[in-house]
């Protein structure tokens, strides 16, 4: 039986295609979800991570900002407008993701 709240962090594009996956009960909370695009981050190359610096913070940005969550289906792609296919990714593919971890909590205590 498949997890509730699925979903992926990806860089994609120059010969590259890494990404970090959740497969889970709950929501993803903010937390996780920072963790898992600097676990992303951490896992390219020098030179991978010099063609997505921008987008990078873009998607951190994306995720802190987020108030109450995201449901499925999302797709959010940052691209470097320079070589259009560089990019990095945000797929909540199933359920919830980037809530605080307070509303993670609450999810349990009405479900």
């Amino acid at each position: 039986m498949s997890k509730k709240h699925r979903g992926r962090i990806q860089a994609q594009g120059g010969r590259t295609e890494k990404s970090e996956n959740w497969s889970q009960d709950e929501p993803l909370s903010k937390t996780d979800g920072l963790n898992l695009l600097d676990k992303l981050w951490n896992n390219l190359t020098k030179e991978e991570r010099a063609a997505r610096q921008k987008q990078y913070e873009d998607a951190r940005r994306y995720i802190e900002n987020v108030d109450g969550g995201i449901d499925a289906v999302k797709k959010k792609t940052f691209r470097n407008r320079k070589t259009k296919d560089v990019r990095i990714d945000i797929e909540i593919l199933a359920g919830t993701a980037f809530l605080l971890l307070l509303g993670v909590l609450l999810f349990y205590m009405i479900f």
